[in-house]
Protein backbone atom coordinates (compact mmCIF):
# COMPACT_ATOMS: atom_id res chain seq x y z
CA UNK A 1 0.00 0.00 0.00
CA UNK A 2 1.69 3.09 -0.80
CA UNK A 3 0.91 6.66 0.83
CA UNK A 4 -1.42 8.01 -1.44
CA UNK A 5 -4.35 5.45 -0.47
CA UNK A 6 -4.36 7.31 2.90
CA UNK A 7 -3.82 10.83 1.38
CA UNK A 8 0.01 11.02 1.45
CA UNK A 9 2.28 11.89 -1.40
CA UNK A 10 3.62 8.63 -2.95
CA UNK A 11 7.16 8.41 -3.44
CA UNK A 12 8.16 11.24 -5.46
CA UNK A 13 10.11 10.11 -9.11
CA UNK A 14 11.72 12.55 -10.64
CA UNK A 15 11.69 13.59 -14.44
CA UNK A 16 14.74 12.03 -16.64
CA UNK A 17 17.03 14.81 -16.62
CA UNK A 18 15.06 16.79 -13.90
CA UNK A 19 16.16 18.08 -10.22
CA UNK A 20 16.03 14.45 -9.21
CA UNK A 21 18.44 12.93 -11.89
CA UNK A 22 20.63 16.10 -10.65
CA UNK A 23 20.79 14.96 -7.09
CA UNK A 24 21.89 11.48 -8.46
CA UNK A 25 24.72 12.92 -10.26
CA UNK A 26 26.00 15.22 -7.29
CA UNK A 27 29.69 13.83 -5.73
CA UNK A 28 28.85 13.57 -2.14
CA UNK A 29 29.77 16.52 0.25
CA UNK A 30 32.83 16.04 2.39
CA UNK A 31 30.84 16.82 6.01
CA UNK A 32 31.65 20.06 7.32
CA UNK A 33 34.26 20.28 9.89
CA UNK A 34 37.49 21.85 11.27
CA UNK A 35 39.35 18.51 9.91
CA UNK A 36 38.40 19.99 5.97
CA UNK A 37 40.54 22.92 6.93
CA UNK A 38 44.17 23.26 5.65
CA UNK A 39 45.65 25.28 8.44
CA UNK A 40 44.30 22.59 11.01
CA UNK A 41 46.07 19.77 8.76
CA UNK A 42 49.06 22.02 8.56
CA UNK A 43 49.08 22.53 11.93
CA UNK A 44 48.52 18.58 12.76
CA UNK A 45 51.82 17.88 10.35
CA UNK A 46 53.82 20.33 12.09
CA UNK A 47 53.45 18.63 15.39
CA UNK A 48 53.76 15.22 14.31
CA UNK A 49 57.20 16.34 12.91
CA UNK A 50 58.34 17.99 16.13
CA UNK A 51 57.02 14.65 17.80
CA UNK A 52 59.44 13.12 15.28
CA UNK A 53 62.35 15.69 16.22
CA UNK A 54 61.82 15.32 19.91
CA UNK A 55 61.83 11.29 19.46
CA UNK A 56 65.70 11.66 18.11
CA UNK A 57 66.82 14.42 20.79
CA UNK A 58 69.31 12.89 23.38
CA UNK A 59 68.15 12.01 27.16
CA UNK A 60 69.63 14.50 28.91
CA UNK A 61 67.35 16.50 31.11
CA UNK A 62 67.69 19.74 29.28
CA UNK A 63 66.87 18.06 25.59
CA UNK A 64 64.08 16.85 27.33
CA UNK A 65 62.73 19.38 28.73
CA UNK A 66 62.72 21.17 25.88
CA UNK A 67 61.37 18.63 24.05
CA UNK A 68 57.82 18.38 25.66
CA UNK A 69 57.73 22.26 25.94
CA UNK A 70 58.11 22.45 21.88
CA UNK A 71 55.54 19.16 21.51
CA UNK A 72 52.99 20.77 23.96
CA UNK A 73 52.92 23.95 21.76
CA UNK A 74 53.14 22.41 18.39
CA UNK A 75 49.93 20.59 19.37
CA UNK A 76 48.56 23.77 20.86
CA UNK A 77 47.94 25.32 17.20
CA UNK A 78 45.54 22.35 15.79
CA UNK A 79 44.04 22.36 18.96
CA UNK A 80 43.34 25.96 19.10
CA UNK A 81 42.19 25.74 15.95
CA UNK A 82 39.79 23.35 16.40
CA UNK A 83 38.54 24.62 19.69
CA UNK A 84 37.78 27.91 17.92
CA UNK A 85 36.18 26.51 14.84
CA UNK A 86 33.64 24.94 17.77
CA UNK A 87 33.23 28.27 19.05
CA UNK A 88 30.02 30.24 18.85
CA UNK A 89 30.92 33.48 18.32
CA UNK A 90 33.18 35.25 15.53
CA UNK A 91 34.41 36.74 18.72
CA UNK A 92 35.69 33.22 20.44
CA UNK A 93 36.78 32.05 17.36
CA UNK A 94 39.18 35.09 16.68
CA UNK A 95 40.41 34.49 20.39
CA UNK A 96 41.62 30.90 19.90
CA UNK A 97 43.52 31.80 16.76
CA UNK A 98 44.99 34.22 18.38
CA UNK A 99 46.06 31.45 21.29
CA UNK A 100 46.62 29.23 18.29
CA UNK A 101 49.30 32.35 16.81
CA UNK A 102 51.11 32.32 20.52
CA UNK A 103 51.85 28.73 20.36
CA UNK A 104 53.10 28.82 16.74
CA UNK A 105 55.38 31.60 18.09
CA UNK A 106 56.49 29.78 21.15
CA UNK A 107 57.10 26.48 19.34
CA UNK A 108 59.49 28.53 16.69
CA UNK A 109 61.60 29.87 19.75
CA UNK A 110 61.65 26.39 21.19
CA UNK A 111 63.20 25.59 17.55
CA UNK A 112 65.42 28.19 17.84
CA UNK A 113 66.99 27.40 21.10
CA UNK A 114 67.41 23.21 19.55
CA UNK A 115 69.41 24.72 17.28
CA UNK A 116 71.24 27.06 19.39
CA UNK A 117 72.10 24.28 22.35
CA UNK A 118 72.99 22.10 19.23
CA UNK A 119 70.45 19.53 19.86
CA UNK A 120 68.76 20.01 15.98
CA UNK A 121 70.86 21.06 12.93
CA UNK A 122 69.82 24.38 11.22
CA UNK A 123 68.02 22.48 7.96
CA UNK A 124 65.68 20.84 10.53
CA UNK A 125 65.31 24.21 12.42
CA UNK A 126 64.80 26.01 9.00
CA UNK A 127 62.20 23.66 7.41
CA UNK A 128 60.43 23.32 11.12
CA UNK A 129 60.95 27.61 11.53
CA UNK A 130 59.50 27.66 7.50
CA UNK A 131 56.26 25.60 8.40
CA UNK A 132 55.83 27.30 12.00
CA UNK A 133 55.46 31.51 9.84
CA UNK A 134 53.28 30.17 7.40
CA UNK A 135 50.74 28.63 9.73
CA UNK A 136 51.46 31.95 11.70
CA UNK A 137 50.53 33.68 8.22
CA UNK A 138 47.97 31.96 8.19
CA UNK A 139 46.65 32.77 11.70
CA UNK A 140 47.18 36.18 11.02
CA UNK A 141 45.30 36.03 8.11
CA UNK A 142 42.29 34.48 9.09
CA UNK A 143 42.52 36.60 12.63
CA UNK A 144 42.28 39.87 10.51
CA UNK A 145 39.57 38.39 8.80
CA UNK A 146 37.75 37.97 11.66
CA UNK A 147 38.29 41.34 12.88
CA UNK A 148 37.07 42.75 9.56
CA UNK A 149 33.72 40.81 9.87
CA UNK A 150 33.08 41.43 13.37
CA UNK A 151 33.68 45.53 12.45
CA UNK A 152 31.56 45.64 9.22
CA UNK A 153 28.88 43.46 11.00
CA UNK A 154 28.58 40.68 8.59
CA UNK A 155 27.00 38.05 10.09
CA UNK A 156 28.50 35.77 13.08
CA UNK A 157 28.10 32.27 12.13
CA UNK A 158 31.26 30.95 12.60
CA UNK A 159 30.53 28.49 9.74
CA UNK A 160 32.29 29.21 6.57
CA UNK A 161 31.11 27.91 3.28
CA UNK A 162 33.69 27.58 0.51
CA UNK A 163 37.52 26.60 0.74
CA UNK A 164 38.69 28.11 3.56
CA UNK A 165 42.15 28.24 5.44
CA UNK A 166 43.76 27.22 1.84
CA UNK A 167 47.53 27.56 1.97
CA UNK A 168 48.06 29.25 -1.37
CA UNK A 169 45.11 31.93 0.01
CA UNK A 170 47.68 33.49 2.53
CA UNK A 171 51.16 33.49 1.03
CA UNK A 172 50.76 37.27 0.54
CA UNK A 173 54.03 37.57 1.49
CA UNK A 174 53.40 39.62 4.84
CA UNK A 175 55.19 39.23 7.92
CA UNK A 176 53.10 37.30 10.52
Amino acid sequence: MDGRTKGLPGPKVGRPGGPGRQAQNREPRTPYSFRNLSLWQKAQDLALAVINVAATLPRDDAAQIIGRQLITSAGSIGANVAEGHGGFSLAAHRNYLSIAKSCACESDSWLDLLRRAGYIDVHTERDLHRDCVQIMRMLTTKIRDLEQRERSGRPSAVREDGAVYEVHDYDSGSEP
